[in-house]
């Protein structure tokens, strides 16, 4: 049977799906490719019988009419994490939420925070054998829709079928939903530069066979991929899984044999990247998400041995300060979970965390610069603090920070700085009194 004839009673319009929508509300989403479009559209459209709705989401990919200025006061968009779509209308936001991705999961199960009268609004697939439908991507925690006021979804049938963990939904504990297929934000894969091969030829070399893995997004984590195809019994626990953690499970290089939790299984929070990649995760069951509460605990995280963690920065200061998500007052993306994964993978038996960054930015001018700096400017967010900082590593060498002093940090971070800029920082380093 259809599943449109077994539930027609819960599909409806858009204009009455956002009907239920009142002055006041706060509306919870999630991310990119499962944010419902169509239902923000109709939001948006509606905006003119609403006062003070606040929409909580991240990373859009594609624009939503929410964004549109004329929305102010009437529906107001707190982004978690800017993606392309905030970027583009960054004017909307007078400050972004700081909040690391482990802490959604706190938030939601939070009753003094998320109150009953919020409302869950998401794409979903449509609903399977037993009504049980997945957010797909980019899911949300299914306890926030146990404790909503009302649960609309749209259904879109080119959502993937991922099976997750306190993060599906049941058809009947859906208030309703609209029907509408649309086609999703996909990634194209980005080719890795010349410094993300050095950069990654670097830290291949301490990924041992057997090691459980966490890479970002990006050029970096294509090259760390193709550089771990000849690895053996590699398992994954990440909080993004991306596009090379599925050629290496495509390959036989991920086996997740020897995970202690989750054995067999490649584990995540959310994923980002091509079609292809969708089509792989669709119905896998190879693979399972997880909420954050799970995927970004780095207790969780360090119950595998040997997690090999490698998370990209901004810029780092002469200290060991990661900023990897803004400089100055300017806000580029969001926290994310670096910093989780960087404690999770020091905990780890065998483990080891690597923050990666170019040695040099090109400037509009044309000019280079550093991203090894004595200090960061003032508003720099530090996403990660230099007390937790392991290895940074540049296309020059890894420079090991655990457990040193602030000398032998400057010392270490000049050595893999472009040497362009070296003399200007040793000599930055002792006027400050850094290196004597």
């Amino acid at each position: 049977m259809d599943w449109r004839t077994k539930y027609a009673d819960k599909i409806v319009s858009p204009q009455e799906a956002i009907s239920h929508i009142r002055s006041g509300d706060t509306i919870h989403s999630t991310m990119y490719s499962s944010l419902p479009y169509a239902l923000f559209d109709e939001l948006g459209a509606q905006k003119g019988r609403l006062e003070n709705v606040n929409i909580y989401l991240g990373f859009g990919g594609g624009l939503y009419r929410p964004l549109a200025k004329a929305c102010n006061g009437h529906i107001n968009v707190n982004s978690l994490f800017f993606g392309p779509a905030e970027r583009n209308f960054k004017y909307r936001f007078g400050s972004d939420v700081k909040m690391q991705v482990i802490q959604l999961s706190r938030t939601f199960d939070d009753r003094s925070r998320v109150h009953p009268g919020d409302v869950i609004m998401m794409a979903a697939t449509p609903p399977d054998e037993n009504g049980m439908m997945s957010f797909g991507l980019t899911p949300i925690d299914t306890p926030l829709c146990e404790t909503a006021r009302c649960v609309i979804l749209q259904v879109n049938e080119n959502v993937p079928y991922i099976k997750g963990v306190d993060n599906m939904v049941n058809i009947k504990d859906v208030t309703c939903v609209i029907d509408c297929t649309q086609p999703l934000c996909t990634m194209e894969e980005t080719e890795p530069s010349e410094m993300d091969n050095r950069i990654a030829d670097l830290v291949a070399e301490r990924i041992p066979d057997g090691a459980c893995i966490q890479f970002g997004i990006g050029g970096l984590g294509i090259a760390m991929g193709y550089r771990c195809k000849d690895k053996k019994h590699l398992g994954i626990h990440t909080e993004l899984f991306v596009e090379s953690m599925a050629d290496l499970m495509e390959c036989g290089a991920v086996d997740n044999s020897m995970k202690s939790i989750d054995k067999g299984i490649s584990t995540f929070g959310f994923a980002m990247g091509t079609e292809r990649l969708n089509k792989f995760l669709d119905h896998n069951p190879l693979c399972e998400s997880r909420r954050f509460m799970y995927s970004n605990d780095p207790y969780t995280i360090a119950k595998n041995d040997n997690v090999i963690s490698v998370n990209s920065a901004m810029q780092v200061d002469l200290t060991g300060q990661v900023a990897a998500e803004g400089i100055g007052f300017k806000q580029y993306s969001g926290i994310g979970g670096q910093l989780d994964y960087v404690r999770g993978a020091q905990l780890s038996k065998g483990g080891h965390s690597f923050i990666a960054l170019e040695s040099t930015r090109k400037e509009k001018d044309g000019s280079l610069s550093s991203k090894i700096v004595l200090s960061h400017p003032a508003g720099t967010p530090i996403t990660t603090p230099r007390a937790e900082v392991e290895y940074i590593v540049t296309e020059y060498g890894i420079a090991d920070l655990k457990y040193e002093t602030l000398d032998v940090r400057a010392k270490r971070l000049i050595a893999i700085a472009h040497p362009d800029f070296r003399d200007e920082l040793t000599a930055q380093a002792k006027q400050m009194g850094l290196i004597v």
